[in-house]
């Protein structure tokens, strides 16, 4: 099963919070993303496609990312532009920095249970 993850960091300065979701939809993910962006909660945000495994020693559901999606930061008019990406390259990269605000792999995975 496709669904989509997505996380924004936050503009706060202490580089603590953001917000995380996973949809089944990418339409609903970008604009979930996009909201944080615009209320200017958020200084990045990015959405990217993962696969639902199961894991064979807990049978715990788990978002495999598959390194494709799309990242936007909002513009000075308060725009915002997403741009797509294809390489694990990028998608680690931002995955990093979500990481460096707070938003590691226990958290998130926490974070994601609900479904938009």
């Amino acid at each position: 099963m496709i669904l989509y993850t997505w996380t924004a960091v936050t503009s706060d300065a202490s580089g603590r919070g953001g917000s995380v979701g996973v949809s089944d939809d990418s339409g609903r993910a970008l604009l979930a993303a996009e909201s944080c962006l615009r209320s200017g909660l958020a200084r990045l945000a990015y959405v990217e496609l993962v696969q639902t495994v199961i894991s064979a020693h807990t049978l715990n559901p788990h978002y495999f990312p598959t390194g494709s999606g799309w990242w936007a930061t909002p513009a000075v008019a308060g725009a915002v532009e997403w741009v797509r990406y294809t390489d694990q390259e990028t998608a680690g990269g931002l995955r990093a920095l979500a990481e460096s605000a707070g938003w590691g792999p226990d958290q998130s995975d926490a974070a994601m249970s609900e479904r938009g």
